[in-house]
Protein backbone atom coordinates (compact mmCIF):
# COMPACT_ATOMS: atom_id res chain seq x y z
CA UNK A 1 0.00 0.00 0.00
CA UNK A 2 1.86 3.28 -0.78
CA UNK A 3 2.16 6.06 1.73
CA UNK A 4 0.27 8.75 1.42
CA UNK A 5 1.62 11.88 0.33
CA UNK A 6 2.31 14.71 2.87
CA UNK A 7 -0.17 17.72 2.39
CA UNK A 8 1.19 20.64 0.48
CA UNK A 9 1.44 23.91 2.47
CA UNK A 10 -1.55 26.38 1.45
CA UNK A 11 -1.07 28.94 -0.34
CA UNK A 12 -3.43 32.02 -0.61
CA UNK A 13 -3.24 35.88 -2.34
CA UNK A 14 -4.47 37.27 1.00
CA UNK A 15 -4.07 36.72 5.03
CA UNK A 16 -7.54 36.49 5.63
CA UNK A 17 -7.89 33.35 3.36
CA UNK A 18 -5.76 31.98 5.73
CA UNK A 19 -8.25 32.13 8.63
CA UNK A 20 -9.95 29.36 10.08
CA UNK A 21 -12.51 29.75 13.00
CA UNK A 22 -11.53 29.70 16.75
CA UNK A 23 -13.55 29.43 19.71
CA UNK A 24 -11.88 31.88 21.67
CA UNK A 25 -11.05 34.26 19.22
CA UNK A 26 -13.50 34.58 16.72
CA UNK A 27 -10.62 33.35 14.02
CA UNK A 28 -7.08 32.94 13.59
CA UNK A 29 -3.95 31.87 11.01
CA UNK A 30 -3.51 28.81 9.47
CA UNK A 31 0.02 26.53 10.95
CA UNK A 32 2.30 25.75 8.03
CA UNK A 33 0.67 28.02 5.27
CA UNK A 34 1.98 31.12 3.30
CA UNK A 35 0.24 34.40 1.70
CA UNK A 36 1.59 35.47 -1.79
CA UNK A 37 1.65 39.25 -1.76
CA UNK A 38 -0.75 40.60 -4.86
CA UNK A 39 0.60 43.83 -5.52
CA UNK A 40 4.46 43.18 -4.79
CA UNK A 41 6.72 41.09 -7.05
CA UNK A 42 8.23 38.04 -5.49
CA UNK A 43 7.00 38.48 -1.67
CA UNK A 44 5.71 35.74 0.71
CA UNK A 45 4.77 35.62 4.21
CA UNK A 46 4.97 32.82 5.92
CA UNK A 47 2.62 31.13 8.91
CA UNK A 48 4.84 28.98 11.61
CA UNK A 49 4.40 25.63 12.99
CA UNK A 50 2.34 27.74 15.66
CA UNK A 51 -0.05 29.79 13.44
CA UNK A 52 1.53 32.80 14.14
CA UNK A 53 3.69 35.46 11.92
CA UNK A 54 7.06 34.16 11.20
CA UNK A 55 9.54 36.43 12.88
CA UNK A 56 13.04 35.53 11.44
CA UNK A 57 15.59 34.57 14.07
CA UNK A 58 12.61 34.35 16.85
CA UNK A 59 12.44 30.80 17.26
CA UNK A 60 16.34 29.99 18.04
CA UNK A 61 16.51 33.29 20.83
CA UNK A 62 16.68 32.13 24.37
CA UNK A 63 15.97 35.34 25.63
CA UNK A 64 12.52 36.53 27.69
CA UNK A 65 9.35 36.24 25.07
CA UNK A 66 7.77 39.57 24.03
CA UNK A 67 4.79 39.70 22.36
CA UNK A 68 3.13 42.21 20.36
CA UNK A 69 -0.58 41.83 19.97
CA UNK A 70 -2.07 43.52 17.51
CA UNK A 71 -4.24 43.24 13.81
CA UNK A 72 -2.93 43.45 10.37
CA UNK A 73 -0.47 46.04 11.17
CA UNK A 74 1.48 44.23 13.50
CA UNK A 75 1.03 41.29 11.43
CA UNK A 76 2.32 43.13 8.08
CA UNK A 77 -0.07 43.06 5.58
CA UNK A 78 1.94 43.67 2.30
CA UNK A 79 5.38 42.82 4.08
CA UNK A 80 8.19 40.03 3.61
CA UNK A 81 9.14 37.96 7.13
CA UNK A 82 11.98 40.29 7.14
CA UNK A 83 10.28 43.83 6.97
CA UNK A 84 7.86 43.75 9.46
CA UNK A 85 8.50 45.93 12.48
CA UNK A 86 8.38 42.56 14.88
CA UNK A 87 11.20 41.11 12.65
CA UNK A 88 13.34 44.65 12.68
CA UNK A 89 13.25 44.42 16.40
CA UNK A 90 14.38 40.57 16.45
CA UNK A 91 17.19 41.79 14.55
CA UNK A 92 18.30 44.47 16.60
CA UNK A 93 17.30 42.94 20.23
CA UNK A 94 18.99 39.27 19.92
CA UNK A 95 19.01 38.91 23.67
CA UNK A 96 14.91 38.89 23.58
CA UNK A 97 12.51 36.13 21.65
CA UNK A 98 9.97 38.77 19.91
CA UNK A 99 6.52 36.90 19.03
CA UNK A 100 4.39 38.62 16.29
CA UNK A 101 0.87 37.94 17.78
CA UNK A 102 -0.95 40.23 14.81
CA UNK A 103 -4.15 38.77 12.98
CA UNK A 104 -5.65 40.73 10.55
CA UNK A 105 -9.23 42.40 11.62
CA UNK A 106 -8.50 41.59 15.12
CA UNK A 107 -9.22 44.28 17.75
CA UNK A 108 -8.52 45.09 21.60
CA UNK A 109 -10.91 42.33 23.00
CA UNK A 110 -9.40 39.23 20.91
CA UNK A 111 -6.01 40.70 21.49
CA UNK A 112 -6.99 40.90 25.64
CA UNK A 113 -7.87 36.89 24.69
CA UNK A 114 -4.91 36.24 23.56
CA UNK A 115 -2.97 37.67 26.44
CA UNK A 116 -4.80 35.55 28.60
CA UNK A 117 -4.29 32.63 26.82
CA UNK A 118 -0.28 33.27 26.63
CA UNK A 119 -0.28 34.02 30.33
CA UNK A 120 -2.28 31.12 30.91
CA UNK A 121 0.15 28.77 28.96
CA UNK A 122 2.93 30.62 30.84
CA UNK A 123 4.26 32.09 26.76
CA UNK A 124 4.58 35.26 27.52
CA UNK A 125 7.23 37.26 29.51
CA UNK A 126 6.05 41.07 28.68
CA UNK A 127 4.17 42.61 26.53
CA UNK A 128 3.16 45.68 23.74
CA UNK A 129 -0.12 46.24 22.49
CA UNK A 130 -0.03 48.29 19.13
CA UNK A 131 -3.04 49.87 18.39
CA UNK A 132 -4.79 51.40 15.46
CA UNK A 133 -7.54 53.94 15.79
CA UNK A 134 -9.90 51.38 13.97
CA UNK A 135 -10.06 49.07 16.55
CA UNK A 136 -12.70 51.47 18.14
CA UNK A 137 -15.03 50.15 15.67
CA UNK A 138 -13.83 46.36 16.21
CA UNK A 139 -14.17 46.16 19.59
CA UNK A 140 -18.25 47.42 19.69
CA UNK A 141 -20.42 45.80 17.23
CA UNK A 142 -20.53 48.81 15.09
CA UNK A 143 -22.47 48.32 12.23
CA UNK A 144 -19.60 49.20 9.81
CA UNK A 145 -17.60 46.66 11.03
CA UNK A 146 -20.47 43.93 10.97
CA UNK A 147 -21.25 45.06 7.45
CA UNK A 148 -17.98 43.41 6.29
CA UNK A 149 -18.62 40.55 7.93
CA UNK A 150 -21.12 39.25 5.33
CA UNK A 151 -19.13 39.04 2.64
CA UNK A 152 -19.37 35.51 1.18
CA UNK A 153 -15.22 34.97 2.51
CA UNK A 154 -16.49 34.63 5.88
CA UNK A 155 -19.67 32.22 5.29
CA UNK A 156 -16.69 30.06 3.14
CA UNK A 157 -14.15 30.17 5.95
CA UNK A 158 -16.48 29.08 8.66
CA UNK A 159 -15.67 31.71 10.93
CA UNK A 160 -19.22 32.13 13.29
CA UNK A 161 -18.73 34.65 15.61
CA UNK A 162 -17.01 38.11 16.91
CA UNK A 163 -15.78 38.77 20.26
CA UNK A 164 -16.96 42.13 20.96
CA UNK A 165 -17.18 44.42 24.49
CA UNK A 166 -20.05 45.47 26.19
CA UNK A 167 -20.16 48.10 29.34
CA UNK A 168 -22.32 47.69 32.50
CA UNK A 169 -23.79 50.73 34.85
CA UNK A 170 -20.66 50.86 36.54
CA UNK A 171 -17.97 51.01 33.75
CA UNK A 172 -16.85 47.16 33.72
CA UNK A 173 -15.92 45.34 30.80
CA UNK A 174 -18.06 41.75 29.77
CA UNK A 175 -17.05 40.03 26.70
CA UNK A 176 -19.69 38.47 24.54
CA UNK A 177 -19.84 36.97 21.56
CA UNK A 178 -21.93 38.20 18.58
CA UNK A 179 -22.76 35.82 15.34
CA UNK A 180 -21.30 37.62 11.72
CA UNK A 181 -24.32 36.52 9.78
CA UNK A 182 -26.26 39.62 11.00
CA UNK A 183 -28.55 40.38 7.32
CA UNK A 184 -30.36 43.32 8.64
CA UNK A 185 -27.15 45.05 8.61
CA UNK A 186 -27.49 45.66 5.07
CA UNK A 187 -31.11 46.92 5.49
CA UNK A 188 -31.23 49.97 7.30
CA UNK A 189 -28.77 52.95 8.11
CA UNK A 190 -28.15 52.37 12.19
CA UNK A 191 -25.63 55.20 12.29
CA UNK A 192 -28.24 57.19 13.74
CA UNK A 193 -28.69 54.80 17.02
CA UNK A 194 -24.72 54.77 17.54
CA UNK A 195 -23.01 56.60 20.69
CA UNK A 196 -21.46 59.68 19.96
CA UNK A 197 -17.83 59.04 19.24
CA UNK A 198 -16.43 59.86 22.90
CA UNK A 199 -18.39 56.91 24.34
CA UNK A 200 -17.23 54.51 21.33
CA UNK A 201 -13.53 55.88 22.71
CA UNK A 202 -14.43 55.22 26.19
CA UNK A 203 -15.75 51.41 25.44
CA UNK A 204 -11.46 50.76 23.79
CA UNK A 205 -10.36 52.95 26.91
CA UNK A 206 -12.53 50.49 29.55
CA UNK A 207 -10.88 47.44 27.43
CA UNK A 208 -7.15 48.69 27.75
CA UNK A 209 -7.85 49.01 31.27
CA UNK A 210 -8.93 45.38 31.52
CA UNK A 211 -5.69 44.71 29.70
CA UNK A 212 -3.46 46.78 31.90
CA UNK A 213 -5.57 45.00 35.15
CA UNK A 214 -4.72 41.65 33.15
CA UNK A 215 -0.77 42.38 33.06
CA UNK A 216 -0.30 43.90 36.16
CA UNK A 217 -1.72 40.85 37.83
CA UNK A 218 0.11 38.17 36.11
CA UNK A 219 3.47 39.94 36.33
CA UNK A 220 3.88 40.63 33.01
CA UNK A 221 5.36 44.33 32.11
CA UNK A 222 3.28 45.94 29.37
CA UNK A 223 2.95 48.99 27.26
CA UNK A 224 0.77 50.45 24.73
CA UNK A 225 1.77 51.46 21.17
CA UNK A 226 -0.07 54.33 18.70
CA UNK A 227 0.80 52.98 15.11
CA UNK A 228 -1.80 55.12 13.25
CA UNK A 229 -2.59 58.67 14.17
CA UNK A 230 -5.98 58.56 11.93
CA UNK A 231 -8.10 60.38 14.60
CA UNK A 232 -6.11 62.57 16.93
CA UNK A 233 -8.82 63.25 19.50
CA UNK A 234 -8.26 59.02 20.23
CA UNK A 235 -4.46 59.00 20.59
CA UNK A 236 -4.88 61.99 22.90
CA UNK A 237 -7.61 59.76 24.82
CA UNK A 238 -5.26 56.80 25.24
CA UNK A 239 -1.94 58.92 26.31
CA UNK A 240 -3.84 60.98 28.24
CA UNK A 241 -5.69 57.77 30.18
CA UNK A 242 -2.32 55.79 30.29
CA UNK A 243 1.10 56.57 31.51
CA UNK A 244 1.88 53.37 29.19
CA UNK A 245 1.00 54.86 26.29
CA UNK A 246 3.42 56.13 23.48
CA UNK A 247 2.56 57.08 19.86
CA UNK A 248 5.12 56.00 17.50
CA UNK A 249 2.94 56.61 14.58
CA UNK A 250 3.48 57.32 10.91
CA UNK A 251 1.76 59.72 8.37
CA UNK A 252 -1.14 58.06 6.37
CA UNK A 253 0.21 59.00 3.15
CA UNK A 254 2.30 57.20 0.07
CA UNK A 255 5.71 57.56 1.33
CA UNK A 256 4.39 55.20 4.58
CA UNK A 257 1.99 53.22 2.97
CA UNK A 258 1.14 50.41 0.07
CA UNK A 259 -1.09 53.11 -1.54
CA UNK A 260 -2.32 53.34 -4.21
CA UNK A 261 -2.32 49.50 -4.28
CA UNK A 262 -2.83 48.50 0.21
CA UNK A 263 -3.40 51.37 2.77
CA UNK A 264 -1.19 49.28 5.22
CA UNK A 265 2.07 50.65 6.70
CA UNK A 266 4.81 50.06 4.32
CA UNK A 267 8.60 48.86 4.78
CA UNK A 268 9.70 52.56 5.32
CA UNK A 269 6.76 53.15 8.05
CA UNK A 270 8.02 49.64 9.83
CA UNK A 271 10.78 50.97 10.27
CA UNK A 272 10.35 54.09 12.18
CA UNK A 273 8.15 51.86 14.41
CA UNK A 274 10.60 49.50 15.16
CA UNK A 275 13.64 52.74 15.52
CA UNK A 276 10.55 54.42 17.94
CA UNK A 277 10.13 51.36 19.94
CA UNK A 278 13.82 49.97 20.43
CA UNK A 279 14.40 52.22 23.33
CA UNK A 280 10.74 52.00 24.80
CA UNK A 281 11.17 48.11 24.69
CA UNK A 282 14.36 47.95 25.91
CA UNK A 283 13.53 50.23 29.10
CA UNK A 284 10.22 47.91 29.75
CA UNK A 285 12.39 44.53 29.43
CA UNK A 286 15.14 46.16 31.31
CA UNK A 287 14.02 44.15 34.78
CA UNK A 288 13.07 41.36 32.68
CA UNK A 289 16.32 37.88 33.56
CA UNK A 290 19.07 38.06 31.04
CA UNK A 291 18.86 34.77 28.87
CA UNK A 292 15.79 33.13 29.84
CA UNK A 293 12.35 33.54 31.35
CA UNK A 294 10.68 34.54 34.71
Amino acid sequence: MPLASPAQPKIVSKPRLLFRPDAVLGWRLTPQASVRVRFRDAIMQTIGDDGWRHVPGSTVARGPRLAFYGCSFTYGTGLADDETYTALLQRDLPGLRILNRGIGGHGTVQNLLQLRRDIAAGAVDAAVFAIISDHRFRNIPHPQRMRQYLSPEWYHLGVEHVPVARMDATGQVRIVYLPLWQPAMNAADFTVFLPDDWMITMATLAVLDLVRQTAEAAGVPLMFVLLDAQDADFSAAVCGRFAQAHDISTPHDPQHTFLPQNAHPNMQANRLFAQRLLPLVTTLCEALPVGGTR
